[in-house]
């Protein structure tokens, strides 16, 4: 497949570009900083909400994985403005399969995300950037694309103990410790591939 990963150098980016490459997939990579997209992937030089680029580059491609991430700088609206941005031009160049990555912890399953996540993480990075995550989560729902949405539990560098686990919709007492990057990368490539959890917003981690 032709795939196109916007976020395409960042931690978690980075890794999907990798993973996809070893799966034999031809990969673009959207970024800010080119240099940083891996090697054997096309990078596309652009801030995620650069429509006009999006425009360009898409057109060729089967499916897209969003996988932006939020830095120190990131401005508050980054969600939904590259969100806003890319359904539009998915829906010019023809492509209806999007997978998009957004965090645990939002909406119902705000107590579900470990007690890592709810008394650090949240407080203390997540909070800020939440509403918007919410509102990007929204957009993709109200398109009439092919989508998915990930809610990852918190991202480590692993390796974990036990399997990985998905569920949608979300039981009450389920809970969700940590999950790595690899895990991530693999999922949201097994959801593009298979076309599975089509219309749906799994929450992927190991259990707490």
């Amino acid at each position: 497949m032709r795939l196109l990963v916007i976020g395409a150098s960042g931690q978690l980016g980075r890794v999907i570009v990798e993973t996809a490459l070893n799966r034999g997939h031809h990969v673009s990579g959207q970024s800010r900083h080119p240099a940083r997209v891996p090697p054997g992937a096309l990078p596309v030089a652009a801030k995620p909400d650069d429509a006009d680029v999006l425009h360009k580059a898409l057109p060729g491609h089967d499916a897209v994985i969003l996988a932006l991430r939020a830095g120190r700088a990131t401005p508050d609206t980054l969600f939904s403005d590259a969100t806003r941005a890319l359904v539009p031009a998915m829906k010019a160049a023809g492509i209806r399969r999007l997978v998009a990555i957004t965090s645990a912890g939002l909406r119902e399953t705000s107590a579900r995300a470990g007690w890592l996540y709810n008394r650090l993480i949240f407080p203390l990075i997540a909070r800020d950037r939440h509403p918007d995550m919410a509102v990007q989560e929204e957009l993709i729902a109200a398109s009439d694309l092919d989508w998915t949405i990930v809610r990852p539990a918190p991202i480590t560098d692993g390796p974990l103990k036990g399997g990985l686990h998905a569920v949608w919709p979300v039981p009450e007492n389920v809970r969700v410790a940590a999950v790595t990057r690899a895990e991530v990368a693999e999922f949201a490539l097994d959801a593009v591939e298979q076309q599975r959890w089509r219309h749906g917003r799994p929450l992927v981690g190991h259990f707490a």
